[in-house]
This record gives C-alpha cells, sequence and structure tokens, in this order.
C-alpha cells in the first residue's frame, strides 16, 4: 500500500443520519487521508440517504428481504459484495440498527489490532443500557450522570472493547429531548475524535514501515 494511500470506509445507518453526515463531512475534509465511497442503508426512504445524496456520497440501500435468519444472511452477503468490490477496509456504524452477524464480522476481523475493524457508538456509559434506546432508558432509570460511548464491535450485543466514553450531567430542567440533543452532540465529537486519532496512528504506522 502507498504511504499517502487513505484509510477506505463504509458508514453503515438506517435513520435520520446526522452521526452519518457528521462522519462524511469529516471525512471529505480530511484532505484524502480517510476515503468513504459508500454508505449502507436497511431502510428505504431513510433521512440519512438525502444527506448522503447531498454530499455525493454513493448509496446501497439493502434491505433484509423475508424473515430469518437465512434472509439476514442473504443481505449481509449483498453489502460484504459490495464491500469487497470498493477494498472497504472499515465499518462505522452510526444509528445502523441491525445486529452483525459473527460471518460478516470476519471480514473485518484485523488480528493486529486484536479488534473488528468496525466501529459503533452507542447512547449510554456500557455497559449500563445497552440495546437500541440508551438515552430512553437512562432517562426512565433516572441517572443523574449519562453519556456516550465509542466501542468496536464483537458477537455481542454493545459488548465489544470501549475506545471511548464521554459524560453529561443530567440536569434540573432537562426533557428527554435537551437530555438526548446533549447526547447527540457528544456523540459528534467522540467520532471525529476518534476519527483523526486512527487517521495520525495510520499514518505513524505507515511511515514506521516505510
Amino acid at each position: 500500500m502507498a504511504s499517502n494511500a487513505p484509510i477506505v470506509a463504509a458508514v453503515f445507518a438506517s435513520g435520520n443520519g446526522s452521526n452519518a453526515e457528521n462522519i462524511l463531512r469529516f471525512a471529505q475534509n480530511s484532505g484524502g487521508r480517510l476515503s468513504i465511497p459508500l454508505l449502507i442503508c436497511d431502510k428505504e426512504g431513510a433521512g440519512v440517504l438525502a444527506r448522503a445524496e447531498k454530499l455525493g456520497v454513493p448509496r446501497a440501500v439493502i434491505p433484509v428481504e423475508g424473515k430469518g435468519r437465512e434472509a439476514r444472511r442473504a443481505q449481509e452477503d449483498k453489502i460484504l459484495a459490495l464491500l469487497a468490490k470498493q477494498g472497504i477496509k472499515w465499518a462505522f456504524l452510526a444509528g445502523y440498527m441491525q445486529i452483525i452477524s459473527p460471518e460478516f464480522l470476519k471480514f473485518f476481523a484485523d488480528e493486529t489490532l486484536g479488534v473488528n475493524r468496525v466501529v459503533n457508538i452507542h447512547p449510554s456509559l456500557l455497559p449500563q443500557f445497552p440495546g437500541k434506546d440508551g438515552y430512553g432508558d437512562a432517562w426512565n432509570a433516572g441517572v443523574k450522570k449519562s453519556g456516550v460511548t465509542l466501542h468496536y464491535v464483537d458477537e455481542g450485543v454493545d459488548t465489544g472493547p470501549v475506545i471511548a466514553q464521554k459524560t453529561f450531567d443530567r440536569r434540573d430542567d432537562d426533557t428527554l429531548e435537551t437530555f438526548r440533543a446533549r447526547g447527540m452532540e457528544l456523540e459528534y465529537q467522540i467520532y471525529t475524535e476518534f476519527l483523526a486519532s486512527l487517521i495520525a496512528e495510520t499514518a505513524a504506522l505507515k511511515k514506521e514501515h516505510a
């Protein structure tokens, strides 16, 4: 690999896509050091598709057609074929509401790093409140301090190695909406800080082996 070759990644999202847009904009301002040639979405009509289109990022909508394990496997096979064609090495999950199978993760396994090159943002201080509604669960539990977690993805649900966490206090005048909004701001920060660090570490490693 050329010393100036970019990190090549795909973003996975299912919903509105504000986190995905944050990642895509960061990549486009990275001076070519991070390339995201593809956004994967499993939901027709998701808001993230318009965000990616506005930024000129190619989009692939690949829903699960049918029910059960075989339907999910067929969907993942289609995605993997696209990733291989594009030379994708990293997956950045940004509100992707689908559990990734162990077979899929093998595509991103990195023995040197000791993790899968799949990163997810979760709206709680893991291991507290795993699952699909971290903000809602934290709010309903009445926590005084909450936060967000960036982590590598393993075969469990929100159980992979933690990369970083950021915290925020619950305010007396908070509503669930303001509580969630402050968490989202931290999600954007923590993801872009990781991406900047990944670029720097990758550049240093390439220089070391040049």
